[in-house]
């Protein structure tokens, strides 16, 4: 279960007619959201309580129609193009990051289908075939990452699934909660108490994407394994390892005051912290 803070707010705006899909695109399992883009009429609406730069686009239909994908966040005054946007889904036509710059020039919150968010509009230049979304949040690695390390990854797809996409989840779970045994913690930006830190307080989820995709890995492995002496529990293990060594001893930039700002103070600080050994 991804923690509420976690939670992105999904609208389709359809002409004006607003549909949430905020539930249905959270974890990437159990629900779907299926939606036609109209480029006249349709714009996606991504919100969080403050500034994001990435989210991943699981579809199990995808847009099989050329387009080009656009982003555009709030500038305080109006709705303006985002600097440095790479969309990795290409236009939805897979799955995939869409990604832009942090730390976008006056970039504000503002109220649409009145809820006031940090808001990023998602456009489309052509319409759209009918796509099926399984989820749309973050995650630190995919399926590509993981065929850079081990090509026949796809042999080991569980019965009925297209990607590994459950394990990416739970492999950014697994390296949020070790990061906040570790002692990365934030202060809350409303009540300015001190909290574990998540996915959204990454600041550059580069700095954990070979670790995720090593944990992956492992997971993906051990999962096939029928035995702790076969080569599948040796190569999990070994996975496991370099994903550990990776956690313990990156540069890691985290958003410690909850803003959505990168500042000088959060930038690439080593992730040494208190570990506890069970």
């Amino acid at each position: 279960m991804i923690k509420i803070n976690e939670k992105l707010t999904i609208f389709h705006d359809d002409n004006s007619v607003f549909a949430e899909y905020s539930d249905e695109l959270l974890g990437f399992d159990r629900d779907a959201a299926s939606l036609t883009f109209i480029t006249a009429e349709d714009s996606i609406y991504v919100g969080f309580y403050k500034p994001i730069n990435i989210f991943f686009s699981e579809l199990a239909t995808t847009n099989t129609n050329d387009a080009d994908l656009t982003v555009e966040y709030y500038n305080g005054t109006a709705f303006t193009n985002v600097v440095g946007l790479h969309d990795d889904s290409k236009a939805f036509t897979r799955s995939g990051f869409t990604r832009w710059d942090r730390n976008q020039a006056d970039e504000a919150a503002t109220t649409i289908n009145s809820v006031e968010l940090f808001w990023y509009k998602i456009d489309l230049d052509a319409d759209s075939s009918a796509m099926v979304f399984d989820g749309l949040n973050i995650v630190f690695s995919d399926d590509q990452d993981l065929k850079r390390e081990l090509f026949e990854i796809d042999k080991y797809l569980p019965a009925n699934t297209a990607t590994h996409i459950l394990s990416h989840a739970s492999a950014r779970d697994e390296i949020i909660q070790k990061l906040n045994i570790m002692g990365k913690d934030k202060n809350n930006a409303v009540t300015g108490w001190l909290e574990g830190i998540t996915a959204f307080d990454l600041l550059d989820i580069s700095e954990v994407k070979l670790a995720s995709t090593y944990l992956v890995l492992s997971k993906i492995l051990f999962s096939v394994s029928d035995d702790l002496d076969d080569v599948f529990a040796s190569k999990s293990i070994t996975y496991r390892s370099m994903a550990d060594n990776i956690i313990n001893s990156t540069k890691l930039s985290v958003d410690s005051n909850d803003n959505g700002v990168e500042e000088q103070n959060e930038a690439a600080i080593f992730t040494v912290g208190r570990i506890l050994r069970l």
